[in-house]
């Protein structure tokens, strides 16, 4: 059996939070942006592309604050219906591919797994794996409890390979909780998802890290052989499945706005992840940094990396340097809970991850107080 003292487990929830905001602001302004543009630009980014505004609004979070109310008014044994109808009590602006079909299927009286399914064509979208955070802080070291909240939360936006983003990355924040080798996270986690078949999800995956043992080295060779099997996979696997004319194949399998897909970001989080970890000083800096400068969707992904290392870290190894230009704070489309304290939000989480542990994890872990 495991064991975490509480203040630890504090520490590594709030480190968690912190990278997830960091996340948000290096890859925010540099969003699907040219990959060529974001070289030119910026070269070798080790630092916030711009001063951070704390204004500014990031959309990624709020489905996961989403998820927290929910937890906190139904309990830890909640359902998907739930937390879709925390979507409809909060949610107002900024939603989009999935999350937008699935919130006007919510509103037509469509729940899941249905919402995730009826008229999307974007439900294996990277916005169930952008959302994953915080269903593996809630369940440290509980990696099958994080799988099944995650698979649950997914279900109401997404489908198949898309759910599978959500379930991976929750494992990878469930398991940073004691692994300390990013490495062995990464392939305890696709073990996990490639338990009962192997999917295109597990595929990148595992092809992420032979790229990474092909080019150790250079990151930027390592991008350019990912996003040449992505597209390779996107044309044989997915484009040739549907009909020449459907909306899915013209308005999402495209060259340009299939970015948005789940897999090649999935591969972009996994060489991000390596890649950082050379970096002994600075693992989250630098994995976040490389996450930006590979482009794609740059805010989602810098968060889930983020999100993965600092809970790994936890908030008193996060160089200041990352942290002081948060100001301890930031902003979501929240009706009502707009305005978040970084520090207080963590406590809300933890607050439902103590149930969770007593509760769903108390033959893995064990919380000294």
């Amino acid at each position: 059996m495991k064991e975490i003292s509480l203040n630890e487990y504090y520490n590594k929830v709030h480190g968690s939070w912190l990278g997830r905001v960091i996340g948000d602001f290096v890859g925010g302004p540099i969003e699907f942006l040219p990959y060529s543009y974001i070289k030119k630009k910026y070269g070798d980014l080790n630092y916030y592309p711009k001063e951070v505004d704390l204004s500014k609004v990031n959309d990624d979070e709020m489905y996961e604050i989403c998820a927290l109310l929910a937890f906190e008014k139904r309990g830890i044994d909640l359902t998907a219906n739930d937390i879709a109808k925390a979507w409809i009590q909060y949610l107002y602006r900024d939603m989009y591919t999935a999350e937008k079909r699935a919130f006007k299927n919510l509103k037509a009286g469509i729940f899941p797994p249905e919402s995730g399914k009826v008229n999307n064509i974007f439900y294996d979208a990277i916005g169930a794996q952008m959302r994953a955070d915080i269903f593996g802080q809630i369940a440290p070291g509980c990696p099958k409890i994080a799988m099944n909240y995650a698979k649950m939360d997914g279900s109401i936006s997404h489908d198949g390979i898309g759910i599978e983003g959500e379930i991976f990355v929750a494992i990878l924040v469930s398991q940073a909780f004691f692994e300390n080798d990013i490495r062995q996270n990464i392939e305890s986690a696709l073990n996990i998802i490639s338990e009962e078949r192997e999917t295109l999800y597990s595929r990148m995956i595992r092809k992420s890290i032979e790229i990474f043992e092909k080019y150790p080295e250079d990151f930027h060779e390592g991008r350019k052989e990912l996003i040449k099997y992505w597209h390779r996979i996107r044309r044989r696997e997915l484009v040739r499945k549907e009909k020449q004319l459907s909306e899915r194949r013209v308005k999402f399998l495209n060259r340009i706005i299939s970015g948005v897909h789940v897999l090649p970001n999935a591969g972009i989080i996994v060489l991000s992840l390596l890649y950082g970890a050379k970096d002994k000083a600075d693992p989250l800096g630098r994995s976040v940094c490389i996450s930006a400068m590979m482009g794609l969707d740059t805010d989602c992904n810098c968060g889930n990396v983020g999100a993965i290392l600092g809970a790994q870290l936890g908030a008193d190894k996060i160089p200041k340097k990352w942290v002081e230009p948060l100001k301890n704070t930031f902003n979501t489309y929240i009706k009502g809970h707009e305005h978040w304290k970084i520090d207080e939000l963590a406590k809300r989480v933890v607050n439902i991850g103590k149930q969770v542990i007593k509760m769903k994890c108390n033959d893995f872990i064990k919380l000294m107080e």
